[in-house]
């Protein structure tokens, strides 16, 4: 309860009390003088009894069973609803005929009534929106063109506010006149997004594509307990080009941020998507220059001659990843090995217990081409202020000091400036399972997949920021063996030699052991 109201309630209680003893010794003061005081215990414990049933209705009633906060306008309704029978029991105790007090201020009423219409056609149209509930404060609605977050309803006007924070006032009298869409919570509205794809990709294809793309690393803002559709919608004529409108349908778990996050997420997700199979630009990022480069700088096929890379090089296809896609056999080709063209690759070790120590198994022992980028500024930054609730200030400039390209390494070496040992188990606890990896420009994988048509290794791999492969097929090495089989042993034994110095005891090869040249060459003819 507030301090007002106990203070209230204590005057009310002094009043009653000194009231009480003046009208038990009339002869201390005058009778006007008992009266007023009368009044004053009148008007203070009606306040006050007010105030309490308005609490208990309002504010443990309503919220009960109604679930939603009350609006300025009930807390309104019920006040004067409150104070209107307070007045009549007062007058009542004072032989006041409150029948004359009406019919002398009909005219009044009248009068106030025609000057105030549109005032007064708010507050009925407010009182009969609570009494309908059709929205409750919080829930989200459209009207006309405002789609916004109802953030109160007054006696006058419904406030809403806009995902871009303005706050717009609407009559009460337009509300009850006007269509209101409202929006309920749970992930229970369904959303749909359009996208254009030339008519001549078949519609299928692009069905299958989108919704594997959505579904491979759905959004968070998606709720999975639905059904996500992706369906042709309709055709389109564009300078003379046909396009198909194709509409990709979804539940998000929180409306408000559909349009402005999920949205926009999706679609870059399908473009990226698209784009890897050659369903919207042709343009690709890397030059066929720079892509011949990272083809001759493989060890396996460094020894072949400038016309064999031009074979390799025709028959490989450039796939584009959008920042923070996951690589998975779903967006990558089967049968395929990877060079990563431009930007990066973080892949999460693997953890191997072994009695008495905790190892981690490196993705590749393949010298990488480029040092480790170090982690963003954001990401530092967000370490230190969780070491500086154990250290203090000092965090932030230690955090800083530290030079490395995972969070991994970063928590750990940090660790160590906690003296306390539990401390430190705390801190840890939002530590990485295992280091990382970079893959640049020039690292490449999927190497086993290319010659011995062995699925990729299960591994965490993460694009960083924007990340080109260039993919190598198998088709590529058939044609080159086609155009010189006496190429069959140069490239076994260069694999072999490949294998054993870098994929060896790596999660690629966990063993020794690795295909000698001759195994490899009967597997590479049968390609």
């Amino acid at each position: 309860m507030k301090t007002s109201n106990l203070i209230l309630v204590g005057l009310t209680g002094l009043l009653l009390f000194v009231y009480s003893f003046l009208r038990s010794n009339p002869d201390l003061v005058s009778n006007s003088i008992v009266k007023f005081l009368g009044v004053a215990v009148l008007i203070c414990g009606s306040i006050a009894i007010v105030n309490f049933l308005s609490f208990i209705i309002v504010n443990l009633w309503f919220v009960r069973f109604q679930g939603k906060q009350a609006s300025d306008l009930v807390k309104l309704v019920v006040l004067l609803f409150l104070y209107g029978i307070c007045a009549i029991i007062i007058f009542q105790l004072f032989g006041q005929d409150i029948t004359a007090l009406f019919a002398t201020s009909a005219l009044i009423t009248a009068v106030v009534g025609f000057a105030l219409q549109s005032t007064l056609g708010n507050f009925f149209s407010g009182v009969a929106l609570q009494i309908d509930q059709p929205f409750h404060i919080g829930d989200r609605v459209i009207i006309q063109d405002d789609e916004g977050s109802v953030v109160s309803i007054t006696w006058r006007a419904t406030t809403i506010q806009t995902r871009e924070g303005i706050l717009v006032q609407i009559p009460n009298g337009l509300m009850s006149e006007e269509v209101v869409k409202v929006i309920p919570g749970q992930g229970n509205i369904q959303r749909s997004i359009d996208f254009l794809v030339s008519g001549q990709v078949h519609p299928q294809k692009v069905i299958d594509t989108v919704y594997h793309a959505i579904l491979n690393q759905s959004h968070p803002n998606i709720n999975l307990d639905k059904p996500v559709q992706v369906s042709m919608w309709n055709f389109e004529l564009a300078e003379e080009s046909l396009f198909i409108n194709y509409r990709i349908f979804y539940y998000p778990r929180n409306y408000e941020a559909a349009e402005q996050y999920s949205d926009r997420d999706i679609l870059r997700r399908v473009w990226y998507a698209l784009n890897r199979h050659g369903m919207n630009s042709e343009d690709q990022v890397a030059s066929s220059d720079q892509r011949l480069r990272l083809i001759s700088s493989i060890e396996f096929f460094r020894n072949l001659s400038p016309e064999v890379h031009q074979i390799i090089l025709r028959h490989a296809t450039s796939l584009l990843f959008d920042t923070g896609e996951t690589l998975t056999s779903y967006n990558l080709p089967e049968k395929t090995m990877f060079i990563v063209s431009q930007g990066y690759v973080n892949v999460q070790q693997e953890l191997r217990l072994v009695p008495g120590q905790t190892k981690f198994q490196v993705f590749t022992r393949r010298p990488k081409t480029h040092p480790p980028i170090p982690l963003e500024r954001q990401f530092v930054e967000r370490v230190a202020f969780e070491l500086a609730q154990y250290i203090g200030p000092t965090a932030f400039s230690l955090a800083h000091e530290k030079r490395v390209a995972s969070l991994y390494s970063l928590y750990q070496q940090l660790a160590e400036e906690i003296l306390d040992l539990e401390q430190r188990e705390t801190f840890l606890q939002s530590c990485p399972a295992a280091p990382l990896e970079q893959l640049q420009s020039g690292d490449c994988f999927g190497e086993r997949s290319l010659f011995f048509s062995e699925p990729l290794v299960r591994a965490t791999m993460i694009t960083a920021v924007e990340t080109e492969l260039l993919a190598i097929p198998q088709e590529a090495i058939a044609k080159v063996l086609d155009h010189d089989p006496r190429l069959l042993d140069v490239i076994a034994h260069d694999f072999a030699r490949y294998q054993s110095e870098y994929l060896t005891k790596t999660m690629q090869i966990p063993g020794a052991k690795s295909q000698k040249a001759e195994q490899i060459a009967i597997a590479i003819g049968n390609l």
